[in-house]
């Protein structure tokens, strides 16, 4: 059953999560919060890469951004299976924004440097993106992997072929991990792979109050404060 983070401190959190070696975590929206605005640009330019390259008027853009969101797990993977979009050329202009509004945020940056063994970024972003984002917040050196969507072949997640992917190609073994997540359907399948799962979720946010009293079954925890969650692990 999921439980807050409280509940899982009260809970001896530090022994649940002792077995972790492998300290898995998605870029936007993790690893800072969503309400800094960095979401509406990409989906901003997201509904206008569609509306262009289907040259739709962006009401119909927009409506099609979620429908494939929601069915593929990206708007990506439905663009490019569906209508021929080209991944380089969809992630070169979604991705072109600017991130001035990601700061360092210093108190994270020295929790998660105490976590035990690897850090490790997994994004269905561009390396690029996740190059300068982690940049912009003071942690370009703070992580040992950056996995990016170019190297599950633009297939990210939720889907198996990229988890499959990813742990295969960096090592990592599922039953020694934690994913830390700000979608809860990107944690089902590192549920049922091993992964301890982790929904991380922005408390400024109006579904922040819903999100934490979900008990969805593939979620061990739901976290507002990332910071403070981390800070448990590695007193």
């Amino acid at each position: 059953m999921t439980v807050s983070a409280n509940e899982m401190i009260q809970g001896n959190m530090r022994e649940a999560f002792a077995h972790v070696d492998h300290w898995v975590f998605d870029l936007d929206d993790t690893l800072y919060p969503r309400s800094v605005g960095v979401h509406e640009l990409l989906r901003r330019r997201v509904v206008a890469f569609i509306a262009d390259h289907m040259k739709i008027d962006p009401a119909a853009a927009e409506a099609i951004h979620l429908d494939y969101y929601e069915r593929f797990g990206s708007t990506l993977q439905g663009m490019v299976e569906l209508h021929d979009a080209t991944p380089a050329a969809f992630l070169d202009y979604v991705h072109d924004i600017d991130l001035s509004m990601l700061v360092p945020n210093h108190a994270l940056i020295d929790v998660l440097k105490a976590l035990p063994g690897k850090r490790i970024v997994f994004t269905n972003a561009s390396r690029g993106h996740a190059a300068a984002a982690l940049a912009a917040m003071g942690m370009t050196d703070l992580f040992d992997v950056i996995a990016s969507i170019e190297d599950s072949g633009f297939v990210g997640k939720p889907h198996l072929s990229a988890f499959e992917i990813f742990l295969a190609k960096h090592g990592v073994a599922p039953e020694r991990a934690a994913m830390f997540e700000d979608r809860p359907g990107n944690l089902r399948v590192p549920h049922r792979l091993g992964m301890k799962t982790v929904l991380v979720v922005d408390p400024l946010l109006a579904d922040a109050a819903g999100a934490r009293v979900s008990r969805s079954g593939h979620v061990d925890v739901v976290v507002t404060n990332l910071t403070a969650f981390i800070g448990e692990l590695t007193i």
